[in-house]
């Protein structure tokens, strides 16, 4: 069954992005009138036309419900799972249920950044913080569809677009008349943002025609906004650089392709999108041109740190469930929560939770303040927080035994969902060997990152282990990338020890989790000493051997799939 489309037709005759008064009237599409209205008869259309000029003409009405607070936000998202959120059906129908974006928009989740004035709750960021461990904690779906809508779409609009646009669009997206994501993954590069092949050129009349393609874009095919991230070059074909333009789906040119079938997230979807000489405006532009990196990088930094709270919350909902169990489970020892090994594995667990939580409020309180957060903090929430949230997960599916197995019982769902986080915005593999290089490559940056907090002696003294392992640079290539993501690794582990340490006197949580994240430090520092085995067979070896394979499992490539009989027939197509 195909997503049901969510995109809610915008008022008649209301222009979507306004353009410049010398751009000719076919560079930015008016708004469609709603198929409802399409389908009416003249004389009824007429009669609506009219019902509306008289409503216009009343005085405005200041009735309108005051913005949620956060407090609110959170008791309308536990009331909403209790009685109306049904995780299984979403999963087996790969769809959202069709009120939940009106219901969601009225509470004030799809504008949670947006300024007041434009209909949107302006929180914090620790606020938001708290938002998305809750929906985290629910459903990984209802969790990304609200981030991608609110960092990936809303945050570069709300960076780079004219005031004239922010003032047209803004409003909709919060009210949830519109939806909004960015597309900037293509398919050979994924998040690889200087890479990308979508191009863009400047026409004479100042307006901007887009080629290309981009994959794996979430909402791609629901939102009615895309920032579309794509190299510039001018009239006369000479590089730009990179930079973002706010479209429109419903102009000619942007094609939406198939919804892939992914292996969690699965009322999400993501989407193919071409640009077949997609033409935008002068009035699309997102900042400058040729700035459009920064743009695309603050939004992916925002989004890594909203990751790792989703991620944490549905931890800490996993931890809940596996613990609840252990207290009436009974085995041949006695009660499973009175077991040593049992208790060890879910209090590590916990101190990941915490250690993670601890990182992200702080992130969190640095933004508040105004102050510049340096790159390897996002990061750092990225890797562990993904990794670790997921490991506790794992963990809380491992404790329930054969009700693990089980698909019906939260923590599965939580198990493939959350998995993904690990690839998302950045796998934690190229993102640690991309740490690590810039570390030791600018030893300098770490220790200014350490300075951004007060940590205990003892991991002071950690930390400058993880330094000297930074300087011990291999020569050869392979050396380098496996030495670059130890040190990324160790990094993060710094970073983490240095907040936890920091905090380690607020309860006895807190001090029993500072003291786990240093013993995870030590750890790591002594297998890092050892080295690593960097005798790796040379590529034409491992590919013979791979090949080699063949003769223990044969040919057995499906070559029945997709079936023919799911392809429209060909004198229908």
């Amino acid at each position: 069954m195909p997503a049901p489309d969510y995109r809610v037709p915008p008022p008649p005759r209301r222009t979507l992005i306004p353009e410049a008064e010398s751009a000719p009237p076919h560079d930015i599409q008016p708004c469609p009138e709603p198929r409802w209205w399409i389908s009416k008869s003249p004389e009824e259309r007429m009669m609506d036309t009219e019902s509306r000029n008289q409503d216009a003409l009343k005085a405005p009405t200041d009735d309108r419900p005051e913005p949620s607070s956060t407090t609110e936000m959170l008791r309308f998202l536990r009331t909403y799972a209790q009685n109306f959120l049904n995780s299984r059906l979403m999963d087996e129908r790969r769809s959202l249920p069709p009120a939940l974006i009106a219901e969601f928009a009225e509470v004030g989740l799809l504008g949670l950044q947006i300024p007041p004035d434009l209909g949107g709750q302006n929180l914090s960021h620790a606020d938001i913080n708290r938002v998305f461990t809750q929906l985290g904690a629910i459903d990984a779906n209802l969790a990304v569809f609200c981030a991608v809508h609110n960092t990936l779409g809303v945050a570069p609009i709300l960076l780079s677009a004219t005031d004239e646009v922010k003032g047209c669009v803004l409003p909709r997206l919060a009210a949830g008349q519109a939806l909004t994501t960015s597309a900037i993954s293509e398919p050979g590069i994924g998040s690889h943002v200087r890479g990308m092949t979508t191009s863009a050129t400047r026409n004479p009349d100042g307006s901007y025609t887009i080629k290309g393609a981009k994959k794996w874009i979430s909402l791609g095919g629901d939102a009615r906004y895309v920032n579309i991230f794509a190299g510039l070059r001018d009239e006369r074909g000479r590089p730009v650089g990179i930079t973002g333009f706010l479209a429109d789906s419903r102009t000619p040119g942007f094609d939406i392709g198939p919804e892939m079938l992914t292996l969690g997230l699965r009322a999400v979807p993501q989407y193919d999108l071409t640009f077949n000489n997609l033409k935008v405006p002068p009035s699309a532009l997102l900042g400058a041109e040729g700035d459009g990196l920064a743009t695309a990088k603050s939004a992916f930094m925002g989004g890594r740190a909203v990751l790792a709270a989703m991620a944490m919350g549905a931890s800490m909902r996993s931890l809940e469930l596996a613990q609840r169990f252990t207290k009436g489970r009974e085995v041949a020892t006695g009660s499973l929560a009175e077991n040593g090994r049992i208790r060890e594995v879910l209090a590590e667990a916990a101190y990941a939770i915490q250690a993670v939580e601890t990182l992200t409020a702080r992130i969190a309180t640095w933004r508040d303040a105004g102050q510049n957060v340096p790159d390897a903090w996002y990061f750092c929430a990225k890797i562990l927080g993904c990794e670790l949230a997921w490991k506790a997960i794992d963990t809380a599916l491992q404790i329930l035994g054969a009700r693990g197995f089980l698909d019906t019982n939260t923590v599965g769902q939580h198990f493939r969902d959350y998995r993904l986080f690990r690839i998302f915005e950045g796998s934690t593999e190229a993102i640690t060997v991309y740490l690590g290089t810039t570390m030791v490559r600018h030893p300098d940056e770490f220790t200014r990152l350490v300075h951004r907090t007060r940590p205990a002696t003892a991991v002071l003294r950690l930390i400058d282990q993880v330094a000297e392992i930074g300087t011990d640079r291999p020569d050869d290539a392979p050396g380098r990338h496996i030495h670059a993501a130890v040190v990324g690794e160790l990094v993060c582990w710094s970073l983490l020890a240095s907040v936890t340490s920091e905090a380690a006197a607020r309860s006895a949580m807190d001090g029993y989790t500072a003291s786990w994240t240093e013993h995870q430090l030590r750890s790591r520092l002594r297998s890092a000493r050892l080295g690593s085995q960097r005798d790796l067979p040379t590529q034409a070896e491992f590919d013979q051997h791979v090949a080699g394979y063949a003769h223990a499992i044969g040919d057995v490539d499906q070559r029945r799939w997709p079936a023919e009989e799911w392809r429209a027939d060909p004198l229908l197509r």
